[in-house]
């Protein structure tokens, strides 16, 4: 139910955001590839999915005083739909789910890590002929799937069948990462780190990394394939180059990272506040790189930043709870919601920028839409 307060109360929050209060923490947040439905994986291995439209959008809400000019939106009036949910636990959480297709979702099943695929109604069957997996990845417009069965990674259409090409690697692969023009998959696992070229196959020696990737992300142009790392760095790989650097001395783990292609930076969090870096060149070798400044520095950890997609924004989650929206390379900043001391799990905005999904570990599933006039 919408749970509604008194106008004197509502924030910025209460007035943008749909909230759902589910039963478990929540693991990760996926818009579908038409951005009309979110799947969440829930902990115990569960699947909810809500749909990304909304009956009472913040546009639809927006008054103008005619005195003033001043801009307001009214609080919603009429309770959510309802998240559906799988019946029983369906996903196995250590496999990231990926897209398939414009509306489904592809993930490894809770039994025997077999393929599987969700609609955005909810409903979950077995892909056909689905082996194991240990890592997915779809690739761009292609209508097929990078996927991993501990060293063996494959492409396969997304019907499901017969593998349309695969080799074996040196390590296995919990994690995979595709480059921009789905030209370049990154392969994380056993601490190693492999580029592959998806046309060939053809593999790359394999990049030491150290410890647990938390976190991988391709720069907008394909030159750059950065991971964090839970040893308080980020590795930096130039592909074409084929060497790789470290940016080292992060107070935490750097779980979330990634590339804001309007601002042309790289951005990541496990510090204080916000870090970053403009592109082309990146810290490496001898050179320092160019640092920016992005919101304002805070006594709590910053867990999560997501880039948007279209605009020099991010939004930015702190280790409390607490999100804000920054613009890349700037300290100004405006507060989406105050800390509530529960860490948020998963951030990601839509493909279209319209929407940011949060997903809380006390199971609180978010998506703020904003009004198109806020970002003028």
């Amino acid at each position: 139910m919408t749970r509604l307060k008194p106008p004197n109360a509502l924030s910025l929050f209460d007035l943008v955001a749909r909230s759902w209060p589910l039963d478990a923490e929540i693991r990760e947040l996926l818009f579908n590839g038409a951005g009309t439905a979110l799947m969440a994986v829930l902990d115990d291995g569960r699947l909810a999915f809500v749909s990304v439209r909304d009956g009472e959008h913040p546009d639809s809400r927006v008054r103008i005083e005619v005195d003033t000019g001043r801009s307001s939106i009214r609080p919603r009036t009429r309770p959510l739909p309802a998240p559906v949910f799988t019946d029983a636990p369906v996903a196995r959480v250590a496999v990231r789910p990926c897209r398939l297709g414009d509306q489904g979702y592809a993930f490894a099943h809770v039994g025997d890590a077999r393929l599987w695929r969700a609609t955005a109604r909810g409903q979950t069957l077995a892909v056909k002929g689905g082996t194991r997996v240990s890592a997915l990845a779809a690739l761009p417009g292609a209508e097929r799937l990078a996927r991993a069965d501990g060293s063996r990674l494959s492409i396969l259409p997304v019907v499901g069948g017969d593998d349309l090409a695969a080799v074996t690697l040196t390590h296995a692969v919990s994690r995979i990462a595709v480059s921009p023009d789905g030209g370049f998959l990154g392969c994380f696992g056993d601490e190693r780190l492999s580029i592959v070229e998806t046309a060939t196959l053809s593999v790359r020696a394999p990049v030491q990394v150290g410890d647990e990737v938390l976190a991988l992300a391709w720069s907008p142009c394909g030159r750059w394939l950065v991971a964090g790392g839970q040893d308080k760095a980020v590795l930096l790989i130039d592909v074409p180059a084929g060497t790789c650097d470290r940016i080292v001395d992060f107070p935490q783990p750097v779980g979330s990272l990634g590339f804001n292609a309007r601002a042309g930076a790289l951005i990541a969090g496990g510090a204080f506040r916000v870090v970053g870096w403009r592109l082309p060149d990146l810290p490496f070798g001898r050179h320092s790189g160019d640092p920016i400044v992005t919101g304002r520095p805070g006594l709590t950890i910053v867990d999560h930043v997501a880039a948007h997609p279209d605009r020099d924004l991010c939004a930015v989650a702190y280790a409390n709870g607490l999100i804000v929206l920054c613009r890349v390379g700037h300290p100004d900043e405006m507060l989406l919601r105050e800390g509530t001391g529960v860490p948020v799990n998963a951030l990601h905005w839509s493909d279209d920028g319209a929407h940011l999904a949060i997903g809380d570990a006390d199971g609180t599933l978010s998506i703020a839409t904003f009004p198109k006039s806020m970002f003028k």
